[in-house]
């Protein structure tokens, strides 16, 4: 499993995210993860922190309400931004031709 706790300060590593949200307890609990193992889908952070006894992964999904605040590297960030303008161009080149 991923390492989860509730400290709220944080450096993250490059390529990591973390994400603090609300138990259904209403403690605060951290989970620090790779960026390509949390997403944003239908209102519901999702995120991989482990795997099971047989090895498949463990998936947490937390309704956005439960979130107090999700960081990323701003490597990952720019690179995101990148690939979307990039993309973007050629849509926009391919319309041109």
């Amino acid at each position: 499993m991923a390492d989860i706790d509730t400290d709220t300060e944080s450096d993250l590593e490059l390529g990591k995210a973390s994400i603090v949200y609300e138990t259904a307890t209403g403690d605060l609990e951290r989970a620090t993860v790779d960026n390509d193992r949390i997403a944003y889908f239908q209102d519901h952070w999702l995120f991989a922190y482990g795997n099971d006894e047989d090895g498949n992964s463990v998936v947490r999904r937390v309704p956005k309400e439960r979130v107090r605040y999700v960081e990323r590297s701003v490597e990952e960030i720019e690179e995101t931004f990148e690939s979307g303008i990039e993309k973007a161009k050629g849509k926009l080149e391919e319309l041109r031709d």
